[in-house]
């Protein structure tokens, strides 16, 4: 399903239509995403530049949105897997400019699992389970201003794994990886090997094997053990095991 563009006020900025804050939503569900656009559209101090369904409309939207959103809201995303790509195109996209837009998720969806992969592509507010619209739009204000926020129960059990998280997104180097590095990755962390990855996505055991180095590199690590650690901590690699071991 391809995104809707929209063409009332909410996605142009002249004159005295200008509004504080610009806003994007990507959602695997439509249903989720039509909610998010009714709430905000209620709002004067946001303008909603763009929508879509699914990371690959969404990121083809934002890279031809005239208007730099300050939040990317990602709506019910389907998986950590989901919240995880989502994040990194997004990081992706705007790797050239000075600033790039602030990323929260909104979620019935707030296992640890979930929540952690969020934190670690560096989203930096979690909701679920909402009590009502003015909580979904005080937090949007305070993630563009550069806050961090998050539902009450999620942020209680923040609290208790605050030692063990480390929210570190730009550092760990998987932010620098392509999509093609990063498919890759997720099959060296399900445990393939470089001929089994080359049968699984149709290239050259040679170009494979360029690829592996090139993400160490990027990574830092020396070897596919250390490269999958990295990997699985931000989710990927769970998907590829469950089918080699069924």
């Amino acid at each position: 399903m391809t995104h809707r563009r929209k063409t009332s006020r909410t996605t142009c900025q002249t004159g005295d239509v200008q509004m504080e804050i610009n806003l994007f939503i990507i959602s695997d569900n439509p249903v989720s995403l039509a909610g998010l656009e009714t709430i905000i559209e209620q709002d004067g101090r946001f303008t909603l530049v763009g929508r879509a369904v699914g990371v690959l409309d969404g990121m083809r939207c934002l890279e031809n949105t005239e208007l730099q959103p300050h939040v990317v809201i990602l709506g019910e995303p389907s998986s950590k897997r989901s919240i995880y790509e989502n994040a990194q195109q997004i990081v992706s996209t705007y790797r050239r400019h000075k600033t790039r837009p602030k990323m929260m998720v909104v979620s019935q969806n707030d296992d640890d699992d979930a929540v952690f992969t969020a934190l670690r592509v560096g989203v930096s507010g979690y909701l679920s389970h909402m009590r009502s619209s003015e909580e979904l739009l005080h937090s949007i204000e305070i993630v563009a201003k550069g806050g961090a926020v998050f539902s009450r129960t999620i942020a209680s059990r923040l609290s208790l794994h605050f030692s063990t998280v480390r929210i570190l997104p730009e550092t760990t180097g998987l932010s620098e990886l392509t999509s093609r590095e990063l498919e890759i990755l997720e099959l060296v962390a399900g445990g393939l090997s470089n001929h089994q990855i080359a049968r699984r996505i149709f290239l050259a055991e040679k170009t494979v094997r360029n690829y592996v180095s090139r993400i160490f590199a990027k990574l830092e690590v020396h070897d596919r053990a250390s490269a999958a650690v990295l990997a699985r901590d931000a989710g990927l690699g769970k998907e590829t095991r469950e089918v080699r071991t069924a």
